[in-house]
C-alpha cells in the first residue's frame, strides 16, 4: 500500500492527501524552480537522448532574449559537456564496479548575469588525480595559455587519448571564459563521482 501524507495549512482551508512520491515530486519541483533550473536530465546518453536535449535546448535558446553569441558559446559548451560525460561512461562499467546502475547526471540553469553547467559522472579513481591536474592547469591558464595548450595537447595526444576528454576540458575553459569548479567524491574503493561546473557570462 502507498503510504500517505496528510497536510493542513492552519491559514487556509486547503486540505491535501499527497502519497509519499507525490510530496518528493513536489520538493524536486521546488527546489528546481528555485535554483532556476533550464533543464536536467539523468541517465544513459545515448545518441539518440543526446540529440534530443541538444534540439530542446537549442529550441528553449531560440525564445530567450540572450545575444547569438552566447548561445553558441553556451551550446558549444554542453555538447562538449554531453560528449565528455558519454566517453568516460563508456569507458567505465558502472553495472559491473558498483553492482548497480548509477546514471550520470546533467543540469543547466540561470542565476544572475550567468548560465551555470553542471555536470556528474563516474569516474575510475585510477583517473581523478591526473583529472584533477589538468583542471587545476587549466584554471591557472588566461585566455592565451589555454589556446597554446590546446594546441600542444593536440600535437601531444593520440587519437585515444584524445576520447579521454583531455582536449575537452580545454575547450570548455576557453568557451566559457571562467575557471571550472571541480569535485571528486569517493563512492567505493576504485570509484569516485566526478562533478564539473563551468560558467558563462550572459
Amino acid at each position: 500500500m502507498v503510504g500517505l501524507l496528510f497536510w493542513v495549512n492552519p491559514g487556509n482551508t486547503q486540505i491535501s492527501f499527497m502519497s509519499k512520491q507525490t510530496s518528493e515530486a513536489l520538493e524536486i519541483h521546488e527546489y528546481m524552480n528555485e535554483k532556476n533550473i533550464i533543464m536536467s536530465f539523468m541517465g544513459e546518453l545515448t545518441h539518440q537522448v543526446t540529440t534530443s536535449l541538444l534540439k530542446n535546448l537549442k529550441e528553449s535558446m531560440s525564445y530567450s532574449n540572450v545575444n547569438l553569441m552566447t548561445q553558441k558559446r553556451l551550446y558549444g559548451i554542453i555538447v562538449e559537456c554531453l560528449d565528455n560525460i558519454a566517453k568516460h561512461w563508456a569507458a567505465l562499467d558502472i553495472q559491473k564496479v558498483m553492482g548497480r546502475s548509477s546514471p550520470p547526471i546533467f543540469m543547466l540553469s540561470k542565476k544572475g548575469n550567468y548560465y551555470y553547467i553542471v555536470t556528474g559522472n563516474h569516474v575510475s579513481n585510477e583517473q581523478v588525480a591526473a583529472l584533477a591536474t589538468k583542471i587545476e592547469m587549466v584554471n591557472s591558464l588566461d585566455k592565451k595559455g589555454l589556446q597554446d595548450f590546446y594546441r600542444q595537447t593536440l600535437a601531444q595526444e593520440s587519437p585515444l587519448d584524445r576520447d579521454n576528454a583531455g582536449l575537452g576540458i580545454i575547450d570548455i575553459a576557453l568557451k566559457s571564459g571562467n575557471k571550472l569548479e571541480y569535485e571528486f567524491r569517493p563512492i567505493t574503493e576504485t570509484v569516485s563521482f566526478y562533478v564539473v561546473q563551468a560558467r558563462i557570462l550572459i
